[in-house]
């Protein structure tokens, strides 16, 4: 398998676990009363990594698929359709249960790890992409 294809591979399988947890999430929050429903610091990691994943794992590379190989690129732009309808279907799903609150608590660990992991995502992106 060459390598462009091994990333795709790796990266559909991490989206798959991810999409996954947005479920999970989902139908945690839908266990509460709707005016106890919020957006936790989670969800926006969740769904920054998503949005990583999909951008820079899936669908930059089969870009770069499409340019060598003309023939995939009706598939790529299927791909790169179906994934903002995938995002905005999450995003839809969220403020239909109304879970677009402003978070009603939040633990000082849960802010730190939330800000650190923000720090450590920005700094591996400046490394990783420099």
């Amino acid at each position: 398998m060459e390598p462009l294809s091994l990333t795709v591979t790796a990266a559909s399988l991490l989206f798959g676990f991810l999409f996954a947890g947005f479920w999970w999430a989902l139908d945690r929050e839908l266990k509460f009363k709707t005016e106890d429903r919020h957006f936790k610091y989670g969800y926006a990691l969740l769904l920054g990594t998503m949005a990583v994943v999909a951008g820079l794992g899936i669908i930059q590379p089969l870009h770069v698929m499409a340019r060598k190989d003309p023939s995939i690129s009706t598939a790529y732009a299927g791909v790169l359709i179906a994934f903002v309808g995938v995002f905005g279907y999450m995003l839809t799903e969220f403020g239909h249960y109304n879970i677009y609150q402003k978070p009603k608590y939040a633990t000082r660990s849960e802010r730190v790890f939330f800000w650190l992991t923000v720090a450590g995502m920005a700094g591996t992106a400046v490394w990783a992409l420099h």
